[in-house]
Order: C-alpha cells, then sequence, then structure tokens
C-alpha cells in the first residue's frame, strides 16, 4: 500500500516501550501475614514479584492503547486509496483555431462542444502555430461570450505544443483540459502520451474530434525566381483533396504603382487527389495575386499573395563641405555607383529640396547654415528620410546641434582611443549580416546613447551606438557614426575594406523599405520583433506595435514594406480524411482515460473516528479503576 507521509509509521516503534512497560507492569498479589515477624520476608518476597517479567499481558487497557498508537501511525502516513477523480471545477479549454477549421461545421462544433465542458472556472487558448491564450479564470458565463467572439485563423496549428505549455503549469493541476480540434495537423507523439503526462500531474485530458471530410481545392506551396530583368517568375503547386477529379479555374493578377494591372487567366485539370505545378512568367514587382476560382472548405488556401518590393528610382541630395575633394568622398563615390539613384552633391540647401527622397547631411569641417539645419529638421519631421554622419562638426558646431532634437542618438563626446569593436545588435545583426565589421579599425567616433524608442543596428561595443534610426511618421531618421574623412586624418578604415559599399546597399535599402524577397514572402503562423514600435497594417486591422504575428493570409504594411503571408500546408488545407488520430471508438464515441487519483483523506477521517472510539473506552475503563 501507497502512504502519503510512509514517515508516519515511525510511530509504531512506541509499540515496543509500550509492551516492555505492561510487562513489567507489577501483579496485584494477595499475601497472608501470619504475624508480624514475616512481614520484612514477605515484603521482599512481593518486591521479588514485581521484579519479574509477566510471560503475557492480560490488562485489556494494553489492547486498546496498542490499537490506538497504530491507528495513531497509519493515520499520519496516510494511506493512499485510488478512487475515481470527480469532475473538476477548474477546466483548460483548448480550441484548435488553425486554417482546417475554417471548414464547413467545424467552428460551430468545437464553440457547442467548448460550451458544453465548461466549468465553474474556466481559461480558454487557441492552438495556432503558437498558444494564444484568450481568457484565464473566468466564470462560465464569461468565458462562454469568448467563445461566442472566437474566429479561425489561417495559421498551421501546433496542438502538442499547447497541451505541453498547459500541463507544464502549476496552476492547472488538479483540473481538467478539454482539447478540441480536427487534428488535421498532428506533429506530436501520439495522444496516449500525452494522456499519460497529464495523468501524472493529477489532470485530466480529454481530446474531442470534430468535422467531417470535405473536398478542398489548395496552393499548398509557391516560390519566386528573379529573372534578372526586373521581373520574377512565380511557381506555384496546386492539390486537390478530393476522392473524385476537378477542373480549376486559376487566374493571376498582378498589380504595380508604375504600371496598370494585368490578369493573366489558366485552367488545370486534377485527378483524384491530384497535383500538378503552374509557373506565371513576367511578374511585375509590386503585389500579385494567384488565385483558384472554386469554391471549397477553406478559403485562405485558394489565394496565393505574391509581394516583389519595388526598386523606384531615388533622388538623394548629399550636403557637405565646400571642398575640391568633397565630391570624390568615399561615401559619394559609393552612393553614386548605385543604379537608379540620382545624386545631386551641394553645399548649401536648394528651394526645392522636397523633392528629394533622401537627404544625407556629411558635414565635416564647416557647418551648415541655421536656417538650413531648421528647414531639414522641418523635412525629416514631414515624413521624408535623412540619413546623419557623425563627424566632429556635428558635436562642436551650435548650428548641427540643431539635429539634435530629431536624432536617435544623444551625442556624448568625442572618443579618440585606440582599440574598439564593432558589432552588429538588434534588426541590424540580419541587415548586416554580410558585413564583416572585424577588419574596421575604429580610432576617434563620436560617443553616444540611444534615445528612448530608437532602433540600434551596430555599436561600439561597451561604449555606444554607431548605427541607430528612428521612424518619425513615414521617413526615417538615421545616425552612421562612419566618418568618411580619408588621409592623415581618417577617423577609421571602414572606407578602404570591400564591404563598404555593401553596408550603404544595405543600410539605404532598409531605410527605403526594399527588403529581400523572402522578407516579403513569408508563412503565415511566422511571427517578427522590431526594436521600436512601427505602424503594422494587417488584411483586417492597423495597429502600433513592435511585434507582428502573421496569423491572417493577405498582405502586411510595415517598416515602408508590404508583407505578402501565405497559409502553403498540406496538412492543414487537407480536409478529405477521417479518424485522423483515431480517437473515436467502434460506437462512434471519445477514447477517454478516466483519471484515478490516490487519496489519503478517506482513510485517514475513519481512522481518527476509531481513535476517538478507543479513547473514550480508555478513559472509561481508567474511570471504572479510579486511576482517573
Amino acid at each position: 500500500m501507497d502512504f502519503e507521509f510512509s514517515q508516519g509509521l515511525a510511530a509504531l516503534a512506541g509499540i515496543i516501550p509500550l509492551t516492555i512497560i505492561y510487562l513489567l507492569k507489577p501483579r496485584p498479589k494477595n499475601v497472608i501475614l501470619p504475624s508480624l515477624m514475616f512481614v520484612q520476608r514477605i515484603s521482599q518476597n512481593v518486591l521479588d514479584s514485581r521484579r519479574t517479567i509477566s510471560k503475557k499481558i492480560t490488562d485489556p487497557l494494553f489492547f486498546i492503547q496498542l490499537l490506538a498508537l497504530i491507528l495513531i501511525s497509519t493515520a499520519i502516513a496516510g494511506p493512499l486509496l485510488e478512487e475515481a477523480k470527480a469532475d473538476s471545477e477548474k477546466v483548460v479549454i483548448i480550441i484548435d483555431s488553425s486554417a482546417s477549421m475554417n471548414a464547413p461545421d467545424r467552428a460551430d462544433g468545437a464553440r457547442a462542444i467548448a460550451i458544453d465542458s465548461l466549468a465553474e472556472e474556466n481559461t480558454i487558448i487557441t492552438a495556432e502555430s503558437i498558444p494564444v491564450v484568450l481568457a484565464k479564470a473566468l466564470d462560465a458565463d464569461d468565458a462562454k461570450g469568448v467563445i461566442d467572439n472566437l474566429e479561425m485563423r489561417n495559421t498551421p496549428g501546433d496542438i502538442p505544443k499547447a497541451i505541453l505549455t498547459v500541463i507544464n503549469e502549476k496552476e492547472n493541476e488538479n483540473g481538467k483540459i478539454v482539447v478540441i480540434s480536427d487534428f488535421e495537423n498532428w506533429a506530436g507523439r501520439a495522444p496516449e502520451t500525452y494522456i499519460r503526462i497529464a495523468n501524472a500531474r493529477n489532470t485530466e485530458l480529454e481530446f474531442r474530434q470534430v468535422g467531417n471530410k470535405t473536398a478542398n481545392y489548395a496552393i499548398v506551396d509557391g516560390y519566386l525566381k528573379d529573372r534578372n530583368d526586373g521581373t520574377y517568375e512565380y511557381t506555384c503547386i496546386v492539390k486537390n483533396f478530393n476522392n473524385r477529379s476537378a477542373d480549376l479555374d486559376i487566374q493571376l493578377v498582378s498589380k504595380a504603382e508604375s504600371s496598370s494591372s494585368t490578369t493573366v487567366s489558366s485552367s488545370v485539370q486534377l485527378a483524384s487527389f491530384g497535383a500538378q505545378q503552374i509557373q506565371f512568367s513576367n511578374i511585375p514587382q509590386g503585389t500579385s495575386t494567384v488565385e483558384i476560382l472554386n469554391e471549397d472548405a477553406i478559403p485562405c488556401d485558394n489565394i496565393a499573395y505574391i509581394s516583389i518590393p519595388e526598386v523606384k528610382p531615388k533622388k538623394i541630395l548629399a550636403l557637405t563641405d565646400p571642398e575640391e575633394a568633397a565630391g570624390k568622398s568615399p561615401l559619394i563615390t559609393v552612393i553614386s555607383l548605385l543604379p537608379d539613384i540620382h545624386l545631386d552633391v551641394r553645399q548649401d540647401l536648394p528651394d526645392n529640396v522636397t523633392e528629394y527622397d533622401t537627404i544625407i547631411v556629411n558635414s565635416k569641417h564647416k557647418s551648415l547654415p541655421a536656417l538650413d539645419v531648421l528647414e531639414i529638421v522641418a523635412y525629416a519631421k514631414s515624413g521624408k528620410d535623412l540619413i546623419v554622419i557623425g563627424n566632429e562638426c556635428l558635436y562642436d558646431s551650435l548650428q548641427m546641434r540643431g539635429f539634435y532634437s530629431i536624432l536617435p542618438v544623444d551625442i556624448i563626446s568625442v572618443e579618440d582611443e585606440d582599440s574598439h569593436t564593432i558589432e552588429a545588435v538588434g534588426s541590424g545583426k540580419n541587415i548586416f549580416k554580410d558585413i564583416s565589421f572585424s577588419e574596421v579599425y575604429l580610432r576617434k567616433f563620436l560617443v553616444t546613447v540611444p534615445k528612448e524608442g530608437a532602433s540600434v543596428l551596430a555599436e561600439v561595443k561597451g561604449t555606444g551606438p554607431l548605427v541607430s534610426m528612428q521612424n518619425i511618421k513615414n521617413g526615417t531618421v538615421t545616425y552612421v557614426g562612419f566618418s568618411d574623412i580619408t588621409g592623415k586624418d581618417a577617423w577609421n578604415n571602414f572606407a578602404t575594406t570591400p564591404t563598404y559599399p555593401v553596408f550603404w546597399v544595405k543600410l539605404l535599402r532598409y531605410t527605403w523599405g526594399i527588403g529581400a524577397i523572402s522578407e516579403t514572402n513569408v508563412n503565415t503562423g511566422q511571427y517578427q520583433a522590431f526594436d521600436q514600435d512601427v505602424l503594422i497594417n494587417t488584411p483586417t486591422e492597423t495597429i502600433n506595435s513592435n511585434f507582428v504575428y502573421y496569423d491572417e493570409c493577405g498582405l502586411y504594411s510595415l517598416n515602408q514594406k508590404i508583407v505578402a503571408a501565405n497559409l502553403y500546408d498540406s496538412m492543414e488545407s487537407n480536409t478529405f480524411t477521417e479518424k485522423r488520430l483515431n480517437l473515436t471508438g467502434e460506437n462512434g464515441e471519445i477514447k477517454k482515460l478516466e483519471l484515478s487519483t490516490k487519496s489519503p483523506d478517506k482513510l485517514r477521517k475513519y481512522l481518527i473516528y476509531a481513535l476517538l472510539l478507543l479513547l473514550i473506552i480508555e478513559n472509561a475503563i481508567m474511570f471504572r479503576r479510579r486511576i482517573i
């Protein structure tokens, strides 16, 4: 037998002294005194008889006290009796809200089961690519409102991750977990494994399956290939999830700001459960969609969204020192060689400043006029892109300090000591992943600290930001601490390294929101964090956040770029299956392992009752003997 506190059985050791006491206990003896002369001898005989160990114990008090001692030690140890677990008052409901649950009758069936499973205290969690907690510790009425308003998403589902997350939370012990899903997408171990894990934590786990097999057609994969002529080739795979053949109509619609939209139609014949690869050429820059026009069970996998960053010609104004060598500086040279860029190098601000997409301030020795600084600040605040190079003039000149209000950093001092390590941080690890800062020797730079909300892309290790950025409306203000001063007074050797042009290409593309194809075309279920809050336009709402979760199929607008999110998951699109995990028995009942618990409370209660009865009997005997 198992015990809750087996050390309590040590109290049984009290039986030994109890037995010895009763064995040595003096027994009553009748002594005849014929005369006083025998008193002394008889007294000696009585003393000897008391010292003799009895061979048997007949006193009922001994047996009562012995039994009481046994009951006390057993009650302390707490013998565990196995009993069926009663319905829990605390329930965690995990609802699969992945793409396959958008099929007809599955969402409604899941809501009905969830409402029927409610208890006194309820936690509602949806299983998407990550577990999402919708509500915690709600009563039945409030939980019902949450379930009624539940919407299914367009992501893959990871039910095992959600189950383990709930089981591992200590607050869910002694409760019940109800998992409701169509179980189309299951990447974990057998369900019985999770039931055993839950039972080990005294938690009941129940699986409830919804959904009947339904015909569906889907675009299950797609990728882009650069044709090196400004256009791309898109290849996708269309699959028929049905036991009958199907004739599907496919349509490509391309949209670009620089040209009118184009439409290309095609048709494909698929055998039962057949698949076919389709290619579309000459996909222009901008956004496009490839759509299956036939109606089916899951709408989100009928459309593939494509986002190709539009590389528009940019007009850049570079403000620098009025010297002959200024136009030949490394920075000016690199930017002038970039394609689709018109560079205008000046020493003063032109009248038509709003015509420029980006202004680069690279004043090394001579500051800009105060009025020009104010106008550039207004230019940046209007939502344009501004890049300020960290030269000594930016620190020494009072006029140049007019930029301080919009810079993403506060400038503290000038550092001219040797041996500094440069490293990419935050988003800069992705932006500058092809840049080797280990070859850069930094002799002099401006010491800065980031402002609140600024994004640091590269820094001098242990000192402060070297490349930092901050959003203002739809534009950005970027501080770059790499001065391109050359000659004996050079602050660094970055301009002489092979990665210097790559650095500026990467930085400018990021500033303008021109990302790689892999960055603008993602699968749903992914998420991305930012160094600061950004304005995000999802397919259904507009939010301001430092985190985006791609849980819908469609186009997301963020950081001046358009991101296309697609499902591309054949397991979620396959709605033509039955008994996905064999969770139902012959009679259609859900397999459910009743949770048995071992509790000491029930037997301990009766042991205490018996002990109280023995104490009453013992006291009655002792009272009759006039011991008490």
